[in-house]
């Protein structure tokens, strides 16, 4: 049995104070958002882009070329929920009972910053295309017989 007392030790350093979150905490990011939300905030966008109000039944007719069947049950608690999260807001000018959604400035710039990050990765993905090119056409060049000098 061996003499070694392991309570004498001491206990591992804490950190003083918690790792710095670079996001501030009222910042929405994509993924907290469902995927079926995050495909209502691209359909509200596009609406808005293609210049048509932003009622349930548009958006629902964008939704679905993704989904098979959108039904109201499903749509509009998820509407409510990007309302709640302030990426969405009902518009000024409705006209009945019906609301119509539109982006708020939060809405568009997460849909902003997602478009950044994925232009950055098609950027990548285009170098490396490119250095794929290269190599290809190195790789063909290597393929090629060399010529010798005693060939006539």
């Amino acid at each position: 049995m061996s003499d070694d007392d392991s309570r004498s030790l001491e206990p591992p350093a804490r950190a003083a104070e918690s790792p710095h979150d670079e996001h501030p905490p009222d910042r929405h990011t994509w993924i907290e958002l469902t995927g079926f939300q995050r495909d209502c905030l691209e359909a509200v966008a596009r609406r808005e882009r293609d210049g048509y109000a932003g009622y349930p039944s548009g958006i629902k007719w964008a939704l679905e070329r993704w989904y098979p069947a959108v039904g109201r049950a499903r749509l509009e608690p998820n509407l409510r929920a990007l309302v709640g999260r302030g990426l969405v807001a009902p518009r000024d000018d409705q006209s009945g009972g019906v609301p119509a959604y539109r982006l708020t400035d939060a809405g568009r710039a997460l849909l902003g910053r997602q478009a950044d990050r994925l232009a950055v990765f098609r950027g990548a993905q285009a170098e490396g295309d490119d250095a794929m090119e290269e190599g290809g056409a190195r790789e063909k060049q290597m393929d090629r017989p060399t010529e010798t000098r005693d060939d006539p």
